[in-house]
């Protein structure tokens, strides 16, 4: 079982056994190995036993982890004898399992020792050691592979966001290095897919103008989270069923994958292969594309992460607009009309919604009132209530009643051929002259009115009027259902994101709690109306807003 020995700190000498798979450093006393030093974050960092080999992770600390005097930014793969430093505690690991180190004679080109097989058909299956292990991964390193990291290193530095320069040169270097490799791929996983996309392709030879790879070996890659060596990939057990093997002449192959930073999931791989079977690659060899897939992980990620952080920006840039668009179709305020008073409130789901309402001024001093919500939510809502919007108005301008406009509005719907969207619509004409409003209900929610005479809330119209959805059958009827307004009545439309709102027990807001926010207090429509918005909010303290919002309110003041 692996230990941590203390060189330095506030006990000298003693000894952390490493027991499970997971065990925290830090000033915590949930801690397995608790530092009670005030520089020491809660819970500094953190080893992992991954496959029988122990990973250390700095938990964003704030003084970080050190690795053989090496800072740490992922996590990293500890060997014994390695150096822990945290703040002002030194330690050293031990794990008692673990292999020794390749002797220094075992870089390629050198003799192999005598009774070591590292030319057989399976050569190794080595876990990934993670981005940035901060200690050198070959005992004496031969200079042309120490020049290879140390080119990475400042290729990375330098182009860390243009992938398109980045992914080749990577290539290119390792073909500077490995000269037997006759083809070279970076190859990412389509992030939500089985897609393997690849990203470059290089080939040795010029007579060859394609290249492909066996998904085979990408896949075990991928899913293991393990470099793969093997030294003739046609007869390699592993791959036995692998046609694509033996189509592509892959012969010795080495594939490592690239590990996130974040969850530690692979997200790609950097794969050589040769086409001739003498020509084998060591696990020195591997080793050393460890070392530059676990310095290009990081490089990468954060580069894929900043793409999409500019799509996303790009995204939020549309959505910005369309909100702006659809804003541009509501009133910019409510109307002003002596005798009554109106109120309005409309808030998306999302940055944009399908809820919409609106008033239109008719000839003969009258008013067309309407609320719509068109079934679900976002862009392509908000693209249909932004025709439904225009198509209302024209139909209650061009239109001699509510209940025909609204049929052919439902008519225009049908002609858009929009089988799979259909739109509740409560349309009213309120006619000041004779204190009155004529309402027609498509399958929306029962518009509500308030009698100031009886104090009492009911539904504005009978439900056997109502008609179906906007959009549904062709052949629509309607037919309207006047409201007498006397002097303190008021008139209240919503859409089922009102009534539907729900709290943390998961419980609606439900149509009394509609009825129950208007007669808690003042009767005029801007109370009203606002009283209500509250309520709602209120109920959904803490959750999140699943539909649009809308509410229309008006009535007769004098």
């Amino acid at each position: 079982m692996a230990q941590l020995n203390v060189l330095k700190g506030p006990n000298p000498g003693k000894t952390f056994t490493l027991e499970g798979n997971e065990a925290v450093l830090g000033r915590n006393a949930t801690c397995q190995v608790v530092l009670n030093v005030p520089a020491v974050s809660r819970e500094h960092a953190v080893v992992r036993r991954i496959n029988g080999q122990y990973y250390i992770e700095d938990m964003q600390s704030r003084n970080g982890t050190f690795v053989n005097n090496q800072e740490i930014k992922a996590p990293t793969l500890l060997r014994n004898g390695d150096r822990i430093k945290i703040c002002d505690n030194l330690f050293t690991f031990q794990d008692p399992a673990q292999l020794p180190p390749l002797p220094a004679n075992m870089r390629r080109g050198e003799p192999e020792p005598e009774g070591e097989e590292t030319t057989s058909n399976v050569e190794a299956s080595i876990v990934h050691p993670g981005q940035g292990s901060g200690r050198n991964l070959f005992e004496t390193p031969s200079t042309d592979k120490l020049a290879l990291l140390l080119d990475l290193a400042s290729e990375l530095s330098q182009q860390t966001f243009q992938l398109d320069q980045l992914l080749p040169r990577i290539v290119e270097l390792l073909f500077s290095v490995f000269k037997h490799a006759d083809r070279g791929f970076v190859i990412l996983a389509e992030e939500g897919t089985d897609r393997l996309v690849p990203k470059v392709i290089k080939t040795r030879h010029s007579d060859e103008t394609t290249a492909r790879f066996s998904r085979r070996i990408v896949q075990r890659c991928l899913k293991d989270r393990e470099a793969l060596l093997s030294g003739d990939a046609v007869h390699d057990p592993r791959f036995d069923l692998s046609q694509s093997v033996a189509d592509f002449k892959i012969r010795s192959v080495m594939c490592a994958p690239l590990i996130a930073r974040s969850g530690g999931n692979a997200f790609g791989v950097i794969q050589l292969d040769t086409q001739n079977k003498s020509k084998k690659f060591t696990q020195e060899d591997l080793r050393l594309l460890m070392a530059v897939t676990g310095q290009a992980a990081g490089t990468l990620e954060n580069a894929q992460l900043f793409e999409s952080l500019v799509a996303r920006a790009g995204v939020e840039a549309d959505l910005k607009l369309a909100k702006q668009v659809q804003l541009s179709f509501l009133p910019k305020k409510p109307p002003v009309m002596a005798g009554y008073e109106f109120f309005a409130h409309y808030e998306p789901a999302l940055e944009v919604g399908g809820d919409y309402y609106d008033f239109i001024p008719l000839p003969g001093e009258r008013l067309g009132i309407t609320l719509g919500d068109v079934a679900g939510k976002g862009v392509p809502a908000a693209l249909l209530m932004g025709k439904v919007s225009s198509d209302a108005r024209f139909c209650l301008l061009t239109e001699p009643s509510p209940a025909t406009a609204v049929c052919r509005l439902n008519a225009l719907l049908q002609e858009a051929g929009l089988i799979d969207r259909f739109v509740t619509l409560t349309a009213g004409l309120l006619e000041p002259a004779r204190h009155a409003v004529t309402l027609i209900n498509a399958g929306h929610l029962p518009p509500i009115v308030y009698h100031q005479r009886t104090g009492r809330i009911e539904e504005a119209m009978p439900r056997e009027l109502s008609s179906y959805p906007l959009g549904i059958v062709e052949d629509l009827t309607c037919e309207g259902y006047t409201v007498n307004l006397d002097v303190g009545d008021s008139v209240v439309l919503f859409t089922d994101g009102v009534s539907d709102a729900k709290n943390k027990q998961g419980q609606d807001f439900q149509t009394e709690g509609v009825h129950a926010a208007l007669l808690n207090g003042p009767a005029n429509p801007q109370a009203m109306g606002e009283r209500l918005i509250q309520a709602v909010r209120q109920h959904a303290l803490g959750c999140k807003q699943y539909d649009d919002i809308t509410v229309v309110c008006f009535g007769r003041t004098a």
